[in-house]
Order: C-alpha cells, then structure tokens, then sequence
C-alpha cells in the first residue's frame, strides 16, 4: 500500500520522466527539421544524372530454402526525358554472343519507340516501398506520431552522425524508424525502418534501409536493401532486394541548331 510519501515520489519521478522525454523529443525533432528540408529541395530538382545499378535478388521459399540468388549491372541513363536502365552484366559476366544482341535489340527498339527500359517486375518492390516512405514519412508525422529519441553517435568508422529512433506512439502507424544525421551537414545520411504490421503485400517484420549521398543539393541514393517477407499465392516468401548506386553523372542535354537550306534561286 502506498503511503502518501510514496505517492509523491512516484509522481515526481513521473513528471522527471515526462520532462526528460519531451526534451529528448524536441531535441531530435530539432535535429531532423533542417535535414528534412534539405532531403525535399531535391525532390523538385531538374538535375538529374546517370549512374551504375548492381541489383542482387535473393528468394527464398517458406521453408527458408534459396530459390533465387542473380546478380545484374546496369546502367541507368536517360532517353529523350525518361529514365532507362541497360543491361551490362549477369552474376559478373559481360553480356556476349545472343545476350548482348537481344539487349542491345531491346535498346535500339527502346530509342525507336521512346519506351521505357525498366523492368516493372524487377522494380515492383522497390517501388512500391520508396513511393510509400516518400508518400508518409514527414515531420509533422513524426512530431504528432512517434516518440523521437537520441540514441547518441554512430561509431566513427561509419559516419560522424547522430542516431535517432523514432517509436510510434500507441495507436499510430505500424512503423519504426532509425535516421542517421549528420549534424555539420544537416543532412539525413542512412535511413532504415522496420514495418510493425502488414502494409498490402508487404508483412510485418519487412525491413529497409537507405544510404545517401548529396551532389550539388541533390539527394542520391548509393546503396539499399529492401528485406520484404511477402504472401504470394497463400504462400509466405522472403524477397531481398539490394541496389549498390555509383558512378554519377549528372545529365545534360546539348542541342545544335542547324542552318535550314534555302530552296530559293539565288
């Protein structure tokens, strides 16, 4: 039974705790604020640049077993203003012999016709999982949402960041998220998240992570891993995307003008 003594010590114990989470709360969100600004200036960007794409895809079947382990290179290009991605290697070997003329047919239609390159079904994940992080995650979200604390530095080897975990509050969303920032910069430098329930085809315990870099204001991402546990046909299976970026270029366009003939008699 507790005394009146004890009934005011649990309170003040309380109100230091509430204290000491609302300051470590407003903290990160302080932190965040401006890397957040920053990470939307490059989503109305007209700088664009081309790159190289090693995609790694890893399946695996209920019962754990690989069904799946490809590696492909890409190079990630534009044709006119839309986006292609050619295929240069499979599992580390240039493409040769029926290979390289089916893709390089396949390049040459795409130039032809003005038609995407992409393959929808390769990108389907990763899409989907992008277009979701970019569509709800925001700082208003994480302010009203989430219980946001400093967890402290990361080690030196990897960044000189600070490391935030954002929890979401009961009732609210059915994510959980860690951001990298680096504070010099007041950039957000690695981005992971764990999913606390299903989202569509995606189940819980689906994970991601994000890397970034920033060139001239804009956000790239240089590396990803997509960790999704998704029910296919009743069937659960695991699916492992994984991008490694690099090589950027940015992308210009040159255009000569030419002088037009006249057909006149001179």
């Amino acid at each position: 039974m507790l005394t009146f003594r004890g009934v005011v010590w649990f309170f003040l114990i309380f109100c230091a705790s509430v204290r000491v989470w609302a300051q470590s709360h407003s903290q990160a969100i302080a932190l965040l604020r401006p890397a957040f600004e920053k990470m939307g200036l490059s989503k109305g960007t007209r700088t664009r640049f081309t790159f190289l794409d090693l995609y790694h895809n890893l399946n695996f079947n209920e019962k754990g077993k690989k069904t799946a382990d490809a590696t492909q290179l890409y190079d990630v290009t534009y044709i006119g203003e839309l986006q292609y991605s050619r295929l240069l290697e499979i599992d580390g070997k240039a493409l040769k012999g029926r290979q390289l003329t089916r893709e390089q047919r396949r390049y040459d239609d795409a130039v032809r016709e003005h038609s995407a390159l992409d393959d929808k079904a390769r990108a389907k994940i990763m899409h989907q999982v992008v277009k979701s992080i970019e569509s709800s995650l925001s700082l208003g979200e994480l302010s009203s949402k989430y219980e946001n604390a400093i967890l402290g530095h990361a080690a030196a080897e990897v960044c000189d960041c600070v490391m935030i975990e954002s929890s979401p509050l009961p009732g609210g969303p059915t994510r959980s998220y860690k951001f990298w920032v680096d504070t010099g910069k007041q950039e957000v430098v690695r981005l992971n998240g764990t999913l606390l329930g299903d989202e569509d085809d995606m189940l819980k315990g689906s994970t991601f992570d994000f890397q970034y870099t920033y060139i001239g204001g804009t956000r790239l991402t240089t590396h990803s891993v997509i960790d999704a546990n998704l029910l296919m046909s009743k069937k659960r299976v695991r699916v492992v995307t994984e991008h490694t970026y690099s090589n950027f270029r940015k992308f210009s366009v040159t255009t000569t003008i030419l002088p037009v003939e006249s057909n006149s008699r001179q």
